[in-house]
């Protein structure tokens, strides 16, 4: 049971990380400094598990309740201002990801 709970959390966590370095990029693209590409990471990151667990009325929302729905993003944030064109060569790869962590999620 705790293994299966690790996982899930796992797989959670590693969505939220795909999800922020599209948003990330996309700051970075439209030329934000770094507060706006972390704010922006940590709207895409957490904004649909955010609206999912509000949906299902799970409260509090597990994104305000685990410091680590925060790092995450943040850091998938910091990461990509930083090393944006090395991540920018990934964009194809990482819009896999993006379509594997909704799959995910659904």
């Amino acid at each position: 049971m705790v293994e299966q709970t690790l996982t899930l959390l796992v797989l959670d966590l590693v969505g939220c990380f795909v999800f922020a370095l599209s948003g990330g990029l996309m700051a970075v693209r439209k030329e934000l400094d770094i507060f706006g590409v972390v704010v922006l990471a940590c709207v895409t990151g957490l904004g649909g598990g955010i609206l999912r667990d509000m949906a299902i009325g799970a409260t509090p929302v597990a994104a305000l309740s685990d410091w680590r729905y925060l790092v995450v993003p943040m850091t998938a944030g910091l990461l990509t201002f930083y090393f944006h064109p090395a991540l920018g060569r990934l964009g194809p790869m990482i819009n896999v990801f993006d379509a594997l962590g909704l799959g995910l999620f659904v």
